[in-house]
C-alpha cells in the first residue's frame, strides 16, 4: 500500500491561508484604502498587476498588463442561501502582503522543474449588518494572476449555502475569443472563433434556462481571448474541490461575462453547500504576449496545492494500445457475442504487439460483465470479467511479456452502482498489480449534473481511493481539468474535450480542431484526445451489433497520417493512447516515432503558433527533442528553427507529409528522412492540408556524422 495523505498546506509563507487565514498577521487598512483607494499587487517583474478596491461597500478587482487594462473593474461577492449577500456593504478591516517563491519538481508533466514566484495580497472584509468575514487572496505572477475567496472560521458563519457567485469579468472591448458552449454535463463541443459577444452561444440541445428557470451559462472555460496583437488572456479556474464548476454567462448582451456556477440538480437556486473555513477555487487569468506563451504557462498548476501523495514511485505515465478504435469504427462491439472486441485472444494479440514495440500498457474496453444492447449501465460489474475474457490469464500473459493491463470502468452515469463496487474493484486491481483505470461517465447521471458540486466530489473520491490502491486514473466524460494533478499526480489524464472518437461515427472534427485545443482545453491540464490513427479512411465491415448504426458510412479522420504523428509532442497526456488497431501500425517505418515518443517531459517550448491555424511545439526528454508541427485545412510551409538545441551535432529523424500527400485522396502518405542538424538549423516543414510534420532529434554519434548529410 502507498503512504497516502492529504496535505492542505500552501507553499512558502502562506501556510494557513487555505485553513482560514489563521496564520496571517494583518495590517490595518489605511484611511485611503478604506475609502476606496485601489490596493495593487504587482508581479515580481512588475508588468502584470491585480487591483482591488471597495466602491460604496462593494468589492471590485481589475487586471492590467503594463499600461493596458485587461479586465476593467469587475464585481465580486456572493449571494447566500439565507438571502444575505457578501459584498453588498462591506468594510475593509486589513491587508496582508507577501512574496511567495519556490521551485518544485512535478511527478510528471511538461517540465522537470517548475518555479512558482508571485506576490500575494490578502484583504479581509466584514459585511456590515451581519458581521460576517470574507477574505480575498490575490496572487500575481509574471504570466498572470489569480484570486480566490476564503470564508474564514467565524461565529457568524458555520454551515451555509451559496446561491450565486457574483464574480464578473468585464472586458474593455468586444475582443476575439475562442470558446465552446457551456453545458452542465459535457465539454465535448467544437470551439469557435468569434467576438466575445458571440462566444459560446445557444445550440439546439441547449435550453436558455435550466429547470429552475435560471439563465444557464453561455461559455465554458478555459476561455481564450486576444486582447491585442501582443496580449492574450485565458480565463479559467484552478484547484476545483468541493465546489461546482464555473461557466460564464454574458452581461446584458455585451462583451463582459459573469460567473454562472453549475447548480445542484433539483435543488432550486442552490449551487453549493459549504462549511467555514472554506477556500473557493481560484479564478485564474493566464497572460502572454503570444498565444504560445499561454501554453507554456504553469500558472494553473502553481495555484494548486503541493503533492498530497508521499510515495509517488508507483505513478508511471506511459503509452497504451488496445481494444478501442475497432469498436468505435463498428467492426467489433462492447457486447458479448461473436463480434465482442474484448476477448482473451484479441487482447492477447494487442499484448503481443505492445511487448514487441516497448509499449507498457494495454486496455480492453468491454472486458467486464454488464455491457448490454439496451445500455443498462446499472448492470455493470467492475469485478467480474465477461464470459469471453479470462482476466487473470490476460494479466499473467501481459506481465510475462513486460506489459500491464489497464482496467476500464464505464459507469454510464450510474454513480450509485459504481460507488457500491469501487472499493472491491480497486482492491482487486491492486491485488492483480494493475497500474491504472480508465473511467467513463457517458450518459445522464440522474440526480446530478456531471459538473455540479456533488460530482466534483465524486471524481475526487475516485482519485483518493485510486491513490490508496496505487492506481492511476484516466477519466472520460470528466470534470474539467483545473491543475489538481499537481496535488494528485495519479490523475494522469482526462478526456475533457471532443476527442477523435467523433471521427469514427459522426461528421467528425475539422482539421483546425487540434489547432485550437492546445490553446484552450490543454491550458486546463493534460487531456486524452486518443490520437494516432494511421489508416485515416478505414471503414471496416460493420458488425450487426454496432450501436452506432449504419448511417455513418464513410466516416473518417479529417487529418493526414503525419498530422496524427505530430500530435504526440503537442498534446500532453500521462496515459497516451496509440489509438489505431495494431495491424495498421505494423510494417510502417513512421511507427518508429510513436514507439520512441515519451509522455512526460523535462522541457517544453512553443516555437510558433496561431490559434486554429498552425502550431509548432518542441518537448525535451533527456537529451532527445520531439517536435510537432500542425496545420489546419490550409496547406502551408513553416520555418522551424532549432535554436533550443544545445551545442554539437544532432540527428533529425523526420516524419512528414510526402509530396503526394493529399487530405482527401491520399492522406496516409508519409515521407521519412534523416539528416544532421544543429542549433542554427532552420527546418522547412511543408504541410499538406490538414497535415503534420514530426521530428525526433537525438545527439549524433561519430558514425552518424560520417554517414549523414547536413540539412540543406
Amino acid at each position: 500500500m502507498s503512504r497516502y495523505r492529504i496535505d492542505r498546506r500552501t507553499f512558502g509563507k502562506a501556510a494557513g491561508i487555505a485553513a482560514g487565514m489563521t496564520a496571517i498577521s494583518w495590517s490595518p487598512a489605511t484611511a485611503a484604502e478604506a475609502s476606496g483607494a485601489p490596493i495593487t499587487t504587482a508581479a515580481p517583474g512588475g508588468l502584470v498587476q491585480a487591483h482591488f478596491r471597495l466602491q460604496q461597500g462593494k468589492p471590485q478587482y481589475s487586471i492590467t498588463s503594463g499600461a493596458r487594462t485587461v479586465l476593467d473593474w469587475s464585481a465580486m461577492g456572493f449571494e447566500l442561501g439565507d438571502g444575505s449577500r457578501l459584498g453588498d456593504s462591506a468594510e475593509l478591516l486589513g491587508t496582508h502582503h507577501d512574496e511567495l517563491d519556490e521551485t518544485w519538481q512535478p511527478t510528471w508533466g511538461s517540465a522537470a522543474e517548475v518555479r512558482s514566484h508571485c506576490n500575494s495580497t490578502v484583504v479581509r472584509l466584514r459585511e456590515t449588518g451581519t458581521d460576517r468575514l470574507l477574505d480575498i487572496e490575490f496572487r500575481v505572477f509574471d504570466d498572470g494572476a489569480g484570486f480566490r475567496y476564503v470564508f474564514p472560521q467565524q461565529p457568524n458563519l458555520g454551515d451555509f449555502e451559496v446561491f450565486d457567485e457574483l464574480t464578473e469579468f468585464r472586458f474593455t472591448d468586444d475582443h476575439t475569443a475562442w470558446s465552446s458552449p457551456a453545458n452542465y454535463d459535457s465539454v465535448e463541443y467544437l470551439h469557435t472563433e468569434t467576438p466575445l459577444t458571440a462566444a459560446g452561444g445557444l445550440h439546439e440541445w441547449q435550453e436558455p434556462r435550466d429547470e429552475e428557470g435560471e439563465h444557464i451559462g453561455d461559455v465554458a472555460t478555459p476561455l481564450t481571448v486576444r486582447i491585442a496583437e501582443d496580449c492574450y488572456l485565458a480565463v479559467h479556474e484552478a484547484a476545483l474541490f468541493n465546489y461546482p464548476g464555473m461557466t460564464l454567462t454574458k452581461i446584458d448582451g455585451g462583451p463582459s461575462l459573469r460567473c454562472a456556477l453549475v447548480p445542484r440538480k433539483g435543488e432550486g437556486r442552490r449551487k453549493a453547500i459549504l462549511r467555514a473555513p472554506f477556500p473557493t477555487p481560484w479564478r485564474a487569468f493566464l497572460l502572454g504576449r503570444s498565444a504560445g506563451e499561454l501554453i507554456e504557462s504553469p500558472l494553473v498548476l502553481n495555484l494548486n496545492e503541493p503533492c498530497a501523495i508521499e510515495d509517488t514511485s508507483w505513478i508511471a505515465p506511459g503509452k497504451f494500445v488496445g481494444v478501442w478504435w475497432e469498436i468505435h469504427k463498428g467492426r467489433n462491439t462492447w457486447i458479448e457475442g461473436p463480434d465482442l472486441g474484448a476477448t482473451t485472444e484479441n487482447t492477447m494479440r494487442c499484448i503481443d504487439f505492445a511487448a514487441a514495440n516497448g509499449i507498457p500498457y494495454v486496455l480492453a474496453e468491454g472486458w467486464n460483465k454488464g455491457w448490454t444492447t439496451g445500455g443498462d449501465f446499472g448492470a455493470q460489474d467492475f469485478v467480474r470479467p465477461n464470459d469471453q475474457f479470462d482476466l487473470r490469464r490476460v494479466v499473467d500473459y501481459a506481465r510475462e511479456r513486460g506489459v500491464n493491463f489497464l482496467a476500464h470502468n464505464e459507469t454510464g452515469g450510474r454513480i450509485d452502482n459504481y460507488e457500491r463496487q469501487i472499493d472491491e474493484a480497486f482492491a482487486l486491481y491492486e491485488e492483480l498489480g494493475l497500474p491504472g483505470v480508465k473511467t467513463g461517465y457517458a450518459g445522464d447521471i440522474g440526480p446530478h449534473y456531471h459538473h455540479d458540486q456533488s460530482m466534483v466530489n465524486h471524481y475526487q473520491r475516485v482519485i483518493h481511493k485510486a491513490a490508496k490502491h496505487r492506481l492511476m486514473i484516466n477519466a472520460h466524460e470528466p470534470i474539467k481539468g483545473t491543475g489538481i494533478e499537481r496535488t494528485f499526480p495519479n490523475f494522469v489524464s482526462r478526456e475533457g474535450a471532443r476527442g477523435i472518437e467523433y471521427d469514427a461515427w459522426s461528421q467528425g472534427n475539422p482539421p483546425e480542431h487540434t489547432l485550437i485545443l492546445p490553446f484552450t482545453v490543454m491550458l486546463a491540464g493534460p487531456f486524452d484526445y486518443t490520437p494516432g490513427i494511421f489508416d485515416i479512411t478505414w471503414f471496416p465491415e460493420q458488425s450487426p451489433d454496432d450501436d452506432h448504426g449504419s448511417d455513418n458510412d464513410g466516416t473518417r479522420v479529417h487529418t493526414t497520417r503525419a498530422h496524427q504523428i505530430a500530435l504526440y509532442p503537442v498534446l500532453l497526456s500521462g496515459l497516451q493512447q496509440l489509438s489505431d488497431v495494431p495491424e495498421h501500425y505494423e510494417g510502417t517505418p513512421e511507427f518508429e516515432f510513436l514507439r520512441e515518443v515519451p509522455v512526460s517531459w523535462d522541457e517544453t517550448r512553443v516555437v510558433q503558433g496561431e490559434i486554429g491555424d498552425f502550431l509548432t511545439m518542441a518537448r525535451r526528454s533527456g537529451q532527445s527533442w520531439f517536435v510537432g508541427s500542425l496545420t489546419d485545412e490550409q496547406a502551408r510551409t513553416l520555418e522551424v528553427p532549432l535554436h533550443f538545441l544545445g551545442a554539437g551535432a544532432f540527428v533529425a529523424h523526420v516524419y512528414a507529409d510526402a509530396p503526394e500527400t493529399d487530405l482527401d485522396t491520399n492522406p496516409n502518405a508519409v515521407r521519412v528522412d534523416r539528416f544532421l542538424v544543429h542549433a542554427g538549423t532552420v527546418v522547412r516543414a511543408e504541410l499538406a492540408r490538414g497535415g503534420g510534420h514530426a521530428i525526433r532529434i537525438v545527439p549524433a554519434s561519430d558514425a552518424d556524422k560520417a554517414a549523414l548529410q547536413p540539412y540543406k
